[in-house]
């Protein structure tokens, strides 16, 4: 079953994929059903689902990244605490020429993260199995998916904010209140068209 949902809503929203990142995503999604009743990846598992609210809430990164002024294409990223891939995957199915690196601690996830690179011939991306206060390098931008509380994020990327790196973390509608002393940050809303949801992302940077 082809992307049809997800290839809507990127051309609803202005999001220019090509045919073969189509293709990529599609076997995402299918190795994602086979191997999300095995182990506990997502309770999302109808075509659709996924389509929405995985596949295309990754893409839309891409969106707010550029509303940001921050330009991807070619620059370091790093996915914290990627789970099943999410936005990790989808972004490097799309950014070919950035390097692209999955930290996830859990084993099991690990091993199913490494069989989606195989199986989408990703040659940009590396995965971690370590916690992300075990990860070094020069990053320009780590994104962050279901996350809590802005505060632990930070708390947890410090050592790679400190070297540079802007933290971006993906929210849901509740606009952030919180205060991050010595840290710049700004909020960015997109109401993608074809959904009814709304996502807030958090751009964090060292003072």
């Amino acid at each position: 079953m082809p992307v049809k949902r997800l290839k809507e809503l990127c051309r609803l929203n202005g999001i220019e994929l090509k045919e073969e990142h189509y293709g990529k995503l599609e076997k995402f999604k299918e190795l994602l059903k086979k191997w999300g009743r095995r182990i506990n990846l997502t309770s999302l598992l109808e075509d659709k689902e996924i389509e929405e609210k995985h596949l295309f809430d990754s893409l839309l990164g891409l969106k707010a990244f550029k509303e940001a002024g921050i330009e991807v294409e070619g620059a370091p990223i790093c996915d914290v605490g990627s789970g099943g891939g999410f936005p990790g995957v989808p972004l490097a199915v799309v950014l070919e020429s950035s390097p692209i690196t999955l930290v996830e601690p859990r084993k099991k996830r690990c091993v199913f993260l490494e069989e989606v690179k195989r199986q989408l011939g990703l040659k940009n991306t590396k995965v971690e199995c370590r916690r992300i206060e075990e990860v070094d390098g020069n990053f320009k931008l780590l994104t962050m998916r279901a996350v809590e509380d802005p505060e632990d994020a930070v708390k947890i990327t410090e050592h790679l904010l400190d070297k540079g790196a802007t933290l971006c973390i993906y929210r849901g509608k509740e606009s952030f209140k919180g205060e991050l002393p010595g840290y710049r940050v700004k909020e960015i809303t997109i109401e993608p068209e074809g959904v009814n949801f709304t996502r807030r992302f958090l751009f964090i940077q060292k003072d």
